[in-house]
């Protein structure tokens, strides 16, 4: 095998790799079967997979099948202690939920997810999937438009791929995805919650780079006259937080 061939198979690998264990941040117990149907890898590589995580503590064993290992807990550990709790995220989300009265959350990319890695609810009660730890797809709703638009050209098309998207509905959402960045923010409705309305804005470290976004949300019916205050709030957190280390 040549050098530039072993590279793309050890590259293929690393992806893969990275795939099963964003699984197992959306679901607490996996068997083989159920990721290589979710993934699309082959059940035979999955198992390999699976060998090389648990044997690393990526991963471990369960009756039931496999489930997250004492390696990923404590790097979510050591993100909570180390680099979140350190952050201004937590105390700028906490003042956006109070002037607010909703779900204020702060959204980040991870492959093809979108992952929460902290929120604050709101004064209502709000059945949302924007939980701290919890991952969506990213290619629907405010918070995957405004991560899309400030990502590069190439990791946006490797998203689409992956989700393996017609080119009209890619055609779609660049269009989304400039008007996005022209506005600063990104809004949507039930896009991923029935009856939920959504705002977010990117947050970009000193030289412009997306950090993340801070993502509102609210319910749709009762909350249509406040919308442009939201958005007004929602951006202004983000500016907040970006132009340097959070």
């Amino acid at each position: 095998m040549s050098a530039g061939a072993r590279s793309r198979n050890d590259g293929r690998t690393a992806d893969r790799l990275l795939q099963v264990l964003l699984l197992f941040a959306r679901e607490e117990t996996l068997t083989a079967t159920r990721i290589g149907e979710v993934s699309g890898i082959p059940q035979s590589t999955v198992y390999r997979l699976l060998d090389r995580l648990t044997a690393s503590g990526f991963v471990r064993r369960r009756p039931d099948g496999y489930a997250a290992g004492p390696v990923a807990v404590q790097f979510a550990e050591r993100y909570r202690t180390g680099a979140l709790e350190r952050t201004a995220i937590g105390p700028r989300l906490a003042r956006l939920s109070r002037e607010s009265g909703e779900l204020a959350a702060f959204m980040v990319p991870v492959g093809t997810e979108a992952l929460c890695v902290d929120s604050v609810e709101g004064s209502r009660v709000l059945r949302c999937c924007y939980t701290r730890g919890a991952t969506q797809p990213l290619l629907r709703g405010a918070t995957a438009h405004a991560l899309l638009a400030h990502l590069p050209e190439a990791r946006r098309e490797a998203v689409y791929a992956a989700y393996g998207l017609p080119p009209g509905r890619v055609r779609e959402l660049e269009a989304e995805h400039a008007e996005a960045r022209r506005q600063g923010v990104a809004v949507s409705e039930s896009a991923l919650d029935q009856g939920v309305w959504g705002a977010s804005s990117p947050v970009l470290d000193a030289e412009g780079v997306l950090v993340g976004t801070v993502t509102l949300m609210a319910p749709a019916a009762h909350t249509a006259q406040r919308r442009p205050h939201y958005i007004r709030l929602v951006k202004e957190a983000a500016r907040d937080l970006s132009g340097g280390t959070i």
